[in-house]
């Protein structure tokens, strides 16, 4: 070993059967006195050890138990490091209880209550939750150990053997674990590689959904301009015909062309009708729907991308359910670019906020990224001008934003300083209001 490691393994341990939680607390309790631990915390690394070696056995269907020596340095200080032992636990699988119809539920209850017991006795704890598909892992630190780092290190050979000395097929039973370690490394890779695959077929479809939602817009949009410049002439000529019918006499020599443009008038003005159904339509794909259901749906999806730039996703979201009425398909496009935009701007292993609460009676969805922020003067011009601080970006997704959520009768607040970070927040009416038919 050379140089001087933070995080020193010195043994894994498999977990199978009842005699292995005696093992795993005698190991423990072994190589906390080999790092100088005094009596009482000897005892409660045993303690620690054997209480979740034994969840382990009973509620994932066993697993394996890995010991590390922790280094931790004092910042500003010389001298040696402070030592620590770390105890890292993983099951085979989820939190189970066997042959009851609310085994995760009992089983988190339990693991709840191991939390509690064990955040008492140990100086870190890290627990990840019991969830159904994804096997069990726990953390557990205590540090003040006698020993410095430095001189655990030059004790490292004579700690394993001293570790191993009653062992039987233990050195085979560690290689048998660090193979399991890889082949765990190797499935989760591959775990990664699907989600990223399906993250990037989700982000075509998007991209599909973006075309034709522009598509539609400006059919709409077109369609409203021919109706206003259509309505008018129509009305005027449709009018002006019935006025001459009620006035000329059944055989007046040209009451058939008059009749025909009566006709035809009335033909714009169902033309004219049609063209604004057009823009009803798209009002029947709205929905009363929960913006947290939504959010926490695009989260699950776009998690990979988070992880490709270690960015830490900090959530708060409402207990409550908040109601809105929303085209989901259209919401969906606003906060994924919004969202899209935040994890650009940040920087790799920043942190990155989303809150969905109610703010003066209104739900809201705010992003918040630790990135550069936006200049004031390109502040000003959003949603007038097609403004952007990406050197590859056209400045339309915002525009397009700003008219989605006017669609749903809401807003877009953008606030940033440079250098602080940006916080974009869709503001929802607290109640809908139907527009008159």
């Amino acid at each position: 070993m050379s140089g001087l490691d933070h995080h020193i393994h010195i043994v894994t341990l498999v977990i199978k059967k009842e005699r292995d939680i005696p093992l795993v607390r005698s190991k423990a309790k072994i190589l906390a006195e080999l790092c100088g631990f005094p009596r009482i915390k000897r005892v409660k690394i045993a303690l620690a050890a054997s209480e979740l070696a034994r969840f382990l056995l009973h509620h994932t269907r066993g697993g394996k138990a890995s010991f590390f020596i922790v280094c931790k340095f004092v910042a500003g200080q010389r001298g040696p490091s402070v030592s620590g032992m770390e105890l890292n636990f993983q099951g085979r699988t989820s939190c189970i209880v066997p042959g009851e119809s609310r085994a995760p539920e009992k089983a988190g209850r339990i693991y709840s209550g191991l939390f509690r017991s064990l955040d008492t006795v140990m100086d870190e704890l890290d627990f990840q939750r019991c969830i159904p598909g994804r096997s069990m892992r726990a953390r557990a630190v205590m540090w003040g150990g006698k020993e410095s780092c430095e001189q655990l290190q030059k004790k490292y050979e004579e700690i394993k053997k001293q570790l191993f000395s009653d062992l039987e097929e233990s050195f085979l039973e560690n290689l048998r674990a660090k193979h399991e370690e890889v082949l765990e490394l190797l499935r989760t890779l591959s775990k990664k590689n699907m989600e990223l695959d399906k993250a990037n077929s989700e982000l075509l479809e998007l991209s599909q959904d973006m075309e034709s939602l522009v598509h539609e817009r400006t059919v709409v949009e077109l369609a409203l301009r021919i109706a206003d410049k259509i309505r008018n002439p129509a009305t005027v000529i449709g009018g002006l015909a019935r006025i001459v019918l009620k006035k000329i006499s059944s055989d007046f020599p040209e009451r058939a062309k008059i009749e025909a443009i009566f006709r035809e008038a009335n033909k714009l003005e169902e033309i004219v009708k049609d063209f604004e159904g057009l823009a009803r339509e798209q009002e029947r794909f709205f929905v009363e729907m929960d913006l947290r259901e939504l959010v926490e749906e695009i989260l699950e999806a776009w998690h990979p991308h988070l992880e490709q730039k270690n960015l830490k996703l900090v959530t708060s979201i409402a207990e409550m359910p908040l109601k809105i009425h929303a085209d989901p398909r259209i919401l969906k496009v606003a906060i994924i670019h919004v969202l899209k935009n935040a994890v650009d701007a940040s920087p790799h292993g920043a942190a990155l906020e989303i809150e969905v609460s109610r703010i003066n009676g209104r739900p809201v969805l705010s992003i918040r990224d630790y990135g550069p922020g936006i200049p004031p003067e390109i502040q000003k011009k959003l949603f007038k001008e097609l403004v952007t601080t990406k050197p590859s970006g056209t400045g339309v997704g915002l525009i397009m934003v700003h008219h989605i959520m006017k669609e749903h009768q809401g807003e877009i607040e953008i606030e940033g300083r440079p250098g602080l970070g940006t916080t974009v927040k869709l503001v929802f009416p607290e109640r809908w209001k139907e527009k008159p038919s």
